[in-house]
């Protein structure tokens, strides 16, 4: 205990020296705007379609001129590795954006390293040797520090897409609002305010989004433990990273970045400059850089501190279906309801996403995917192939995650004119009590509805379930006399079916 209040009244001290600097969650001040592309096997991908750098990526980095205003900046690109090993120097490359020859940045990843980070300064801030040293001089503090950035980052993208999706819905209709938010909440793992949905349509949206910093959850894809370690102190923050149960992510999540964040730079803060965190929200083929403290162009020197992916093995969505293995109708509408993985939803990580079908000749074909969190899975994104099928369609979701393909889970579909519904053999009913009718079909995938009708009256809606060859309907024949019974069949091909 006596470490940690040790540090507590170092970082009052600094920030007393600094009362303009002011930090927020809110991460609201843009910065300059980054250029990043990763190149692989000879195929080059914009940085936020990247989820993991590997040894031997080529990354160019460059400053976006128009974003920079003519202020001179100087990047300084760094490779890390672990909490205790110091990188060596030539893991260090400068650029400086006001000579054409020397402003940007073309990389290789070398053997060894885990983290990649970027360190942003004003010209004036002096030459690079001062941020080396205070690099190598405590790499546990910055290895953490960019952990901490990089999971910040993709949970700041995972609120964006919460809100870009709330307001949508909110201006296409506002009655939607209440049944599109428990979607959303569950695709991109977001605490849903119940109380919200009892007010007016109008204010729904409003009350769903407010007070950001209490609507983010754990990912479970990114994140390898609770956010249990609130308060922790730094040493134990250091000694932290360098075990493998602290993935990065599962010491704080984006609520809580600024009070993790700002315990660990305060340990490396000095006279002559000030390292700030930055989150690089992916958009349009690049990062811009969002800032939660003021950038300082006097001593000390502000320097913006961005994470770039983590250096190690891709680490595949780990997508689940969220419905038994029913079968799905086969139409334009679509939808493989899928989680586990908001970040299919919230960045551009998943790429090329197809459902491959096999088709009855043998051969395979692809219908196009696309990740929607408002309908809580993919959605179809082209045309369905005409086949030929069999009565039963069997498919498997397939795609990348940055350079690496992955396979998702399976689906049965049914073809939207498929029917030919009978009663299985031998079938009979009686009447004093509900009878489960099973009726055999293709189209199982496409039914809507099931109504039963007796004599002139009119038909209703009965109960019912997919079963292994077609479907089960529950009959309720408690108070029923002897008679024919209709059953309609709606969403497949529609039949009349005595029995």
């Amino acid at each position: 205990m006596q470490r940690f209040f040790q540090f507590i009244c170092l970082f009052v001290l600094l920030a007393n020296t600094q009362p303009v600097q002011a930090a927020s969650s809110s991460f609201d001040l843009v910065g300059p705007r980054l250029n990043v592309t990763v190149t692989r096997d000879s195929i080059t991908l914009p940085l936020e379609r990247v989820p993991n750098l590997a040894e031997g990526d080529q990354v160019s980095i460059k400053l976006d001129p128009v974003r920079v205003q003519g202020e001179r900046y100087r990047m300084v690109a760094a490779f890390l590795r672990g909490a205790v090993d110091r990188p060596p120097q030539e893991w260090f490359h400068e650029a400086v954006s006001w000579k054409p020859k020397n402003a940007d940045l073309s990389l290789v990843v070398p053997k060894g390293a885990q983290q990649m980070a970027l360190f942003i300064m004003p010209e004036r801030g002096g030459n690079s040797k001062s941020i080396i040293s205070s690099v190598r001089k405590q790499p546990g503090a910055f290895v953490r520090a960019v952990q901490e950035l990089n999971q910040a980052s993709l949970d700041r993208a995972r609120l964006d897409t919460f809100l870009h999706e709330m307001q949508r819905a909110e201006r296409k209709n506002p009655a939607s609002v209440a049944t599109v938010s428990p979607i959303l909440t569950r695709s991109l793992a977001i605490k849903l305010k119940a109380e919200c949905l009892q007010q007016p349509a109008e204010l729904q949206s409003a009350c769903l989004t407010g007070d950001r910093d209490t609507l983010l959850l754990a990912d479970t894809h990114s994140s390898a433990l609770a956010d249990t370690l609130a308060g922790t102190p730094t040493d134990l923050a250091f000694q932290l990273s360098a075990t493998p149960q602290a993935g990065y992510g599962s010491y704080s999540s984006y609520i809580g970045v600024v009070r993790d964040l700002f315990r660990l730079f305060g340990a490396f803060q000095s006279t002559q400059l000030q390292f700030i965190p930055a989150l690089a929200q992916m958009a349009d083929g690049g990062a811009t850089v969002l800032l939660n403290t003021p950038v300082s162009f006097a001593k000390p020197i502000s320097v913006m501190v961005v994470a770039l992916p983590a250096i190690e093995a891709p680490k595949p969505p780990p997508l689940r279906r969220t419905t038994s293995d029913v079968a799905l109708c086969a139409n334009s509408e679509l939808v493989l309801p899928v989680e586990g993985a908001p970040l299919i939803y919230a960045t551009g990580y998943a790429r090329n996403m197809v459902l491959r079908v096999m088709q009855a000749d043998g051969t395979q074909a692809n219908i196009l995917l696309r990740a929607d969190p408002s309908v809580g899975g993919f959605a179809v994104d082209g045309p369905i192939p005409a086949g030929p099928f069999g009565p039963v369609i069997a498919g498997q979701v397939h795609g990348d995650w940055g350079f690496s393909p992955f396979d998702g889970p399976s689906f049965t579909l049914s073809k939207p004119d498929g029917g030919n519904w009978k009663a299985a053999d031998r079938t009979s009913l009686v009447v004093g009590r509900s009878n489960d009718l099973e009726l055999l079909g293709d189209g199982a995938g496409c039914v809507s509805q099931v109504l039963m009708q007796r004599g002139d009256a009119a038909a209703q809606p009965v109960m019912w379930k997919q079963s292994a060859h077609g479907i089960v309907a529950t009959l309720p024949l408690d108070k029923a006399e002897s008679g024919p019974v209709s059953i309609f069949i709606e969403g497949a091909q529609e039949q009349r079916q005595p029995s």
